[in-house]
């Protein structure tokens, strides 16, 4: 039976181990298709270790200067001689072993996830996973919080739904600025829409982080999203809710990629699936429109010596006044052909 592929790597990793002063790498093939190859490898001089995707693309300029780079590993291209053409993620010296692992694994199974994709379609998806585990690392390595993790919840929901009215793919990953630290969770046609969730089982009071969560004067009209979610053993994880929209992504490897990132980005790793283990079922949902009569605290509504506020709102009032999805699309000016 064959070793998990993170086995593999550290094995091979292992086995190239060698210190020197020669130039150049030992390698390993770790997985070919047709015309590209990944590869590990170790350097002869230093023992850093790598992996490399040896491929053949063209019409792509890529600027050395434009690769991912950051404290604990780098990203380089593949120098031309034994006509090799490529990238290569590298841990430097210093660079942390166990994260570096977790990050190769990673990008080596996006890779052969989409190896179905050209050779420059391949270089830009191993280019953007790097780009998010950057994110990530800044962010940095922990588990998401219960907090982050209901948070992530509702963004789901909310994604879900707009994918289920028929709403194109990519406008949707374009509207989720949430992982990308957006004021709002997701800029949609003219507006935005923010998202609050909830376990109390009674009312709904939405914590707001800042004085510009609500603030429409940017972006017109605002609707704040709130989820009520029970713990129920016949609700869904955080992991098996991805798992379903990915379900709804499979015949757009693209935007599937897009959303595996948007994910890393925002804090989910795969690796740590098993660590979300709260099954979250949804009873209820609201749209409120943000507006002059919506009570909240915005940078035009306080005194200007103010700077920085959060705050809750009792929401409970205005539970009957909630509207449909359909209705906030079309005040967003967005149809089901996507944005108008």
């Amino acid at each position: 039976m064959a070793l998990p592929f993170d086995q593999q790597i550290q094995l091979a990793w292992r086995a190239l181990s060698s210190s020197g002063d020669r130039e150049g790498w030992n390698t390993i093939p770790l997985y070919k298709k047709n015309n590209w190859l990944l590869v590990t490898g170790c350097s002869l001089s230093t023992n850093e270790q790598a992996i490399f995707l040896e491929i053949n693309y063209s019409n792509i300029s890529i600027s050395n200067n434009s690769l991912p780079i950051a404290q604990g590993f780098r990203v380089q291209q593949l120098k031309d001689e034994d006509s090799k053409k490529g990238l290569a993620l590298i841990r430097q010296v210093d660079g942390d072993l166990e994260l570096f692992t977790k990050m190769a694994v990673d990008v080596c199974n996006t890779i052969i996830q989409n190896e179905t994709l050209n050779e420059n379609q391949l270089i830009s998806l191993f280019i953007n996973r790097i780009n998010a585990w950057l994110s990530f690392m800044r962010k940095g390595f922990e588990t998401l919080s219960q907090e982050a993790e209901l948070g992530l919840i509702g963004e789901l929901e909310t994604l879900s739904s707009l994918i289920s009215a028929n709403i194109p793919i990519s406008d949707v990953l374009d509207a989720w600025i949430g992982p990308l630290d957006g004021l709002k969770d997701f800029e949609l046609g003219t507006g935005a829409i923010e998202i609050k969730s909830t376990l109390s089982n009674q009312g709904f009071v939405a914590k707001i982080n800042s004085l510009e969560q609500l603030d429409d004067s940017e972006k017109s009209p605002l609707f704040l999203n709130g989820y009520r979610f029970s713990l129920n053993s016949v609700g869904k994880t955080l992991t098996e809710r991805i798992n379903l929209i990915r379900e709804q992504l499979n015949d757009y490897p693209a935007e599937l990629s897009r959303f595996n990132n948007l994910l890393l980005r925002i804090g989910y790793l795969e690796s740590e699936k098993e660590n979300y283990i709260r099954k979250f079922k949804t009873e209820n949902s609201f749209f409120w429109l943000v507006d002059e009569n919506f009570p909240r605290l915005v940078p035009g509504n306080i005194a200007v010596n103010i700077r920085h506020a959060k705050y809750e709102i009792d929401l409970t009032p205005f539970i009957n006044q909630s509207i449909d999805l359909r209705i906030v699309l079309q005040k967003l000016g967005v149809g089901n052909s996507g944005i108008n």
